[in-house]
């Protein structure tokens, strides 16, 4: 028997797709230091400690801290902690740590930032994550590498919810320590204005969070939780508690069993008993506060939550800057006379808040990135000339922040930390752009929110080390150092000069947030404000001798003003505070280990990290290669995956079972991204099938398999960086592969290709995109470029090249948060890729007569319908419903008609279910009317869940 000439579909072999980086957030933190970094490490027993060069000295306090740490949180456990890498990171500015399984380890972001606080920032970390460590090894510590880690990852995110291992984890630096975040009025402030303005939100609201209203996170609500849980359980519950759940630990919503036999309720009742302790404490610390009400300025009719922060009263107007969910943050001025407000410039991502002004200049510092290494990033300061509206970047790959005008001549004081975690007053000349001096603090103190006396000659500001807080001024004639205040663990901010002797500052005294007076030589403080929930932020202008400030209320941040001379004397005794932790902190029986001293006699032997070690950490047997990313074209098998804990290289070993075509697939793959351009390399040994037709018998076909090796490589450079409001990611991408197939099921299959050698994809991106606010569907404004071209020049029987273009741009709509999308792609191929579609299609396209496609264009309308916050038990919370209309063409270089090839509209819920924070799911209902008359269906309805992490 003879057979026709066959076409088997292995054009997708060829079609190596490369895909833009995208933004979005990973369940999986993977991002790299720069290459630069040399690593050191110090080995004990019971952890890992892996630092930078720059931290050397440092080290052996730091190691010191982490056996503490470990030691004390794991008491309540009743467990000793498994050995884990702690790795300490000083390039990345912005404030954070982690704890994470597959692979596991505990990642520290070592600068602390501008964020006010009543501690140092390290420490207080360590110990924060220190309790993960602890909760990770009591639920799940028979889980282990090389085999389980994500097993254990699973069960455990399943198991605990976040309210409890957030809130365990706050509660323990708030009691072990004389800081941490529950020991600040401001850290409940949002929940305690919530419900005495009576908007007493769910507990899935709490949880879950909202696009509309303001409501702290699970951090917040679920300190509360557990100091209630620490105040009325035995001593050292937790170890029961875990042990609990860890005996029937496939039960659905297991932490309500265990609770429910502890205290007679689930998580919602014991959410609600939480809150009338908290409501009986409010109304009792507070029943003899007579709060003053404030008068809002500027004060517009909002929809949804919004602050102005940071009033300043210059030339005449109020600046500001405004943060809301409807838009991205920028500084506006507000003009009393004409009742005006109107946006002077965008900020870009800033790490906290903050600007400056006088009579010529505003400035600001903001946030940049590495375009390649994510870990490091930088704050630089823009200047902005009120005459011209010309702005100037003044400082490039800095680490400064909150800068300051001079008031006598064009100097910039700022706040500088260096790599190895120490800080300095840095003052900076405006003609030149050069550093005039450089004023240490002291080693391993910190300093914020700097302000220059009336002369110019002295800066005030915040002093921050293992002493607590303290406000210091700082002399600039002799760069002398010297503390306004006792040393404690109050949280100030933004500290100023009053006339004589008396500086101003916010503080929390009295248990309250308020604006303070305090006299330099007797010490005395005064009220200046006595704000309900909070006052923050001062300015003090001295022409008007007005105080201007923002008084909180449960909708936001609210721009105020009183006179200087109105203050209020304070009790000494007077305590307005919850102290909700302070039950807790009498019941825990280890309390006092956290007081213990550093062990300058243990000696710790620092050495550099390398080796096979960093390269190989075979940690899970997993069901996914790619971190459960996503379920498309999802085959069953098991991965044996992993990753080095700096996460430059990451192996998978698997096999999986493609269902469709009951052949099996063998794999490895190899990515490694410690260097500039990011490598891959992948091998399949896999099974495939096709058919051919039978001569003369054009219905018939007869089937074959075969097997193959296929091997694919590629390299890629991916950049993104910040520009003000705008972020922009560009890089370039090389692919290719190699196919060779073997043991072909039959003998007489004509012209079947054996070997396919290394066709070459090339791709170029170019993206530049609005930052969004969080209530944007698509950025305001956008424009993204793709280019792509594929070809086979080592072949000779199997030639063909294609090119494509993609773009994206994006305009905003007719109503706030309402936008238009429109993509249009272009190709054009020859030979094997004459029928290769590499750009978007049209909706429906399967519906209709196959057209050979040369273009396609979307046209695509977003918009919000509701954010219903609305919580269908512990099933699903609804946040926001979404909808669109869309049209799509095809060919529009042969149609001259005007209309569609399809076109439709969808509806889309934004989802958590079972009252997980992680994923966020999307439900999309999709109804697509197909345009054309050779179609099978006019109306197609599908379907959809997604999921982002």
């Amino acid at each position: 028997m003879k057979y026709k000439d066959i076409v088997i579909n292995t054009l997708s072999l060829l079609s190596l797709i490369i895909y833009s980086q995208k933004s979005s957030a990973q369940f999986f933190e993977d991002s790299q230091a720069p290459l630069s970094q040399k690593w050191y490490k110090i080995e004990t027993k019971n952890f890992q400690l892996i630092f930078p060069e720059e931290m050397k000295s440092k080290a052996p306090t730091l190691a010191d801290q982490v056996n503490r740490s470990l030691r004390t949180t794991a008491r309540n456990y009743k467990i000793t902690p498994q050995k884990i890498p702690f790795i300490i990171h000083n390039t990345n500015l912005q404030t954070n740590g982690f704890v994470q399984l597959s692979p596991r380890k505990s990642e520290l972001y070592s600068t602390a930032g501008a964020e006010p606080d009543n501690q140092t920032w390290l420490p207080n970390l360590i110990l924060h994550e220190s309790r993960h460590v602890s909760q990770f090894d009591k639920l799940t510590g028979k889980l282990r590498a090389p085999f389980f880690e994500q097993l254990a990852l699973a069960y455990y995110g399943l198991t605990v919810p976040s309210w409890y291992f957030e809130g365990d984890a706050t509660l323990t630096e708030t009691i072990y320590s004389e800081g941490g975040r529950g020991r600040l009025p401001a850290f409940e402030m949002p929940i305690k204005a919530n419900f005495q303005s009576n908007h007493n939100y769910s507990f899935n609201k709490y949880l879950l969070g909202s696009y509309k209203d303001i409501v702290p996170s699970y951090y917040t609500i679920g300190y509360l939780m557990t100091s209630t849980l620490k105040s009325e359980l035995p001593s050292n519950y937790e170890a029961d508690l875990f042990s609990e759940l860890n005996k029937k630990p496939l039960y659905p919503y297991n932490i309500n069993r265990v609770l429910k036999k502890k205290i007679g309720g689930n998580s919602a009742y014991l959410y609600n008993k939480t809150i009338a302790n908290l409501s009986v404490i409010w109304a009792k610390k507070t029943s003899d506060y007579q709060y003053q009400k404030y008068t809002e300025i500027n004060k517009k009719s909002n929809n949804y939550y919004n602050s102005n922060l940071l009033p300043k009263h210059k030339n005449g107007l109020i600046y500001f800057i405004k943060q809301n969910p409807q838009k991205t943050n920028a500084i506006y001025t507000y003009d009393a006379a004409t009742n005006t407000e109107n946006r002077l410039v965008k900020t870009g991502i800033q790490l906290t808040p903050h600007f400056d002004v006088n009579s010529n200049y505003i400035l600001w510092d903001e946030l940049r990135k590495d375009p390649r290494f994510n870990k490091r990033t930088y704050s630089v300061i823009n200047i902005m000339d009120l005459k011209t509206g010309k702005i100037n970047q003044l400082s490039k790959q800095t680490r400064y922040y909150s800068p300051i005008l001079s008031p006598l001549d064009e100097t910039i004081a700022c706040v500088e930390v260096d790599l190895s975690n120490d800080s300095y007053l840095t003052l900076i000349s405006l003609k030149n752009k050069s550093i005039i001096k450089r004023v240490k603090i002291g080693d391993s103190e910190q300093f914020q929110h700097p302000a220059f006396n009336p002369q110019g000659d002295k800066i005030i500001g915040i002093r921050l080390s293992q002493h607590g807080t303290a406000l210091c001024e700082i002399d600039l004639k002799n760069d002398r150092i010297t503390n306004l205040t006792p040393w404690g663990n109050q949280q100030y901010e933004r500290p100023q000069y009053l006339s004589g002797i008396k500086i101003i500052t916010k503080a929390n005294f009295n248990g309250i947030d308020n604006i303070y007076t305090i006299d330099l030589l007797s010490g005395k403080k005064q009220l200046l404000t006595k704000a309900q929930f909070g006052a923050f932020n001062p300015f003090y202008d001295k022409d008007t001798r007005q105080l201007f400030f923002n008084d909180y209320q449960y909708n936001g941040y609210k721009i105020a003003q009183t006179s200087i001379d109105t203050a209020f004397d304070i009790a000494p005794e007077t305590d307005y505070f919850s102290h909700y932790y302070a039950t807790a902190l009498t019941r825990d029986s280890v309390k006092n280990i956290a007081a213990v001293s550093v062990d300058t006699s243990q000696h710790y032997q620092i050495a550099p990290y390398r080796g096979l070690g960093r390269t190989f950490n075979f940690h899970s047997l997993s069901l996914s290669s790619s971190n459960f990313e996503s379920f498309d074209n999802f085959k069953p098998g098991v991965f044996w995956l992993s990753n080095n804990i700096l996460n430059t290289t990451q192996i998978a070993l698997g096999y999986e079972y493609d269902t469709d075509i009951r052949k099996g697939v063998y794999s490895a793959e190899l990515t490694y991204n410690k260097y500039f351009p990011k490598f891959s390399l992948r091998y399949e040994n896999r099974g495939q099938i096709a058919a051919a037709s039978i001569p003369n018998k054009p219905d018939s076909s007869i089937r074959f398999d075969w097997r193959e090796h296929y091997i694919s490589s590629q390299i890629s450079i991916p950049l993104s960086f910040y520009r003000r409001d705008y972020i922009y990611s560009t890089g370039f991408n090389l692919a290719t592969a190699y196919l060779r197939r073997y043991d072909l099921s039959r003998t007489d299959v004509k012209n079947f290709n054996y070997e396919t050698a290394f066709p070459l994809t090339y791709q170029l991106y170019l993206n530049r995109n609005a930052r969004m606010s969080s209530m944007d569907l698509y950025p305001r404004w956008g424009q993204n470029f793709s280019v792509t071209y594929r070809h086979t020049p080592f072949e000779n029987n199997a030639k063909g090249e294609i090119l494509s273009a993609r773009t994206v741009f994006y305009l905003p709509g007719f109503m706030s948060n309402h936008g238009f999308q429109i993509r249009l792609s272009a190709q054009t191929g020859s030979g094997i890729y004459q029928y290769i579609n590499d750009i978007p299609l049209v909706s429906g396209f399967s519906y209709y007569k196959y057209e050979k496609i040369k273009n396609t264009l979307l046209v695509n309308y977003r918009f919000p319908i509701a954010y219903p916050d609305l919580g269908l038990g512990s099933l699903a919370y609804i946040k926001r419903v979404k909808g669109g209309l869309f049209a799509d063409y095809q060919n529009i270089h042969k149609h001259r008609e005007i209309s569609p090839k399809s076109f439709g509209a969808y509806l889309s819920l934004d989802f958590n279910a079972f009252r997980y924070p992680l994923p966020d799911f999307e439900f999309v209902v999709k109804g697509t009317y197909i345009n054309d008359n050779t179609t099978t269906q006019r109306i197609v309805p599908t379907f959809s869940l997604n999921y982002t992490y």
